[in-house]
């Protein structure tokens, strides 16, 4: 029996079947993850910091399904630290520690950001 993660929607499921496509949303971007094969990785937080906004940054340019895949991904390890893993967990972070303020936050093009 396998414990498998669906990496667009985060069921998770135990099976004796191989599968191709998750059975809560049919999405077959990603095979599931067996929980099973993990690994263990030592880093700081500054470097899993690093990487996770480099990963959120280029699954957005690739759409939705990495995206969403992403998303389940940093769930998961958020739940292991205590670090705003991306810049918009960041921002949020700020937000609530000073939640009377006035903060804007505006793109390299100048535009506004919605935070």
């Amino acid at each position: 029996m396998a414990d498998l993660l669906c990496l667009a929607c985060g069921n998770q499921t135990s099976t004796d079947e191989a599968l191709n496509a998750c059975p809560a949303c049919g999405d077959t971007g990603f095979p599931p993850a067996d929980l099973a094969d993990t690994v263990t990785v030592t880093l700081t937080k500054r470097e899993l910091r690093i990487l996770t906004i480099w990963a959120e940054n280029w699954a957005r340019q690739c759409g939705e399904p990495a995206m969403k895949a992403m998303g389940v991904i940093l769930l998961r390890l958020a739940t292991q630290t205590d670090v705003a893993l991306t810049l918009s967990q960041e921002i949020a972070d700020v937000r609530a520690a000073f939640p009377a303020s006035e903060v804007t936050v505006h793109r390299a093009d100048g535009t506004e950001m919605d935070v």
